[in-house]
């Protein structure tokens, strides 16, 4: 398949077909004497891994990375990427869940819990913590969460407020 045909079929650009070719993401099968990139269904296969990788909010480079690591295995990238999509919808659900009812609360319908009014919520995670390690790196971000696991609930408030003021 030509670039523009791929790109009309997954809907994306024919200069994010071009970009992908520059940087060694997804390189064609051949490319004829008059310059026109040519797609194989290995490539296509390829291409479909990328925008899983993508849809989960991977960088190019890191993707780059996984892809062209030896030890790569497709299916069980697929197998992730499924929990992983299962994951995600089941969060949606129950925060959609949570917005049904708080608008059936608004509504003067049901009471609800201040317990309730937050399920679905999930801080657990450092948004941050997938931009350091692109900055500084896997060993150095598990160093410093490893440091601030060992401390005690205590001494993690007190950071925290530390850090507050610091911002304020």
């Amino acid at each position: 398949m030509r670039v523009k045909e791929v790109a009309d079929l997954v809907g994306i650009s024919v200069r994010t077909l071009h970009h992908y070719d520059e940087i060694g993401l997804l390189i064609p099968a051949q490319v004829t004497d008059a310059g026109y990139r040519l797609y194989s269904d290995t490539n296509l296969e390829m291409l479909q891994q990328i925008l899983f990788f993508r849809e989960i909010g991977l960088p190019l480079k890191r993707i780059s990375e996984i892809i062209n690591d030896p030890s790569f295995d497709r299916l069980e990238a697929l197998e992730l990427h499924r929990k992983m999509l299962l994951d995600k919808r089941a969060h949606l659900d129950k925060m959609i869940a949570t917005i049904d009812k708080t608008i059936r609360y608004t509504k003067g319908e049901i009471q609800m819990s201040n317990k309730e009014k937050f399920e679905g919520f999930d801080f657990s995670h450092n948004p941050y913590e997938q931009e350091a390690r692109e900055r500084w790196g896997d060993e150095a971000v598990d160093k410093a969460n490893a440091s601030i696991g060992s401390l005690s609930r205590e001494e993690q408030a007190g950071m925290t407020e530390e850090m507050v003021a610091i911002f304020e």
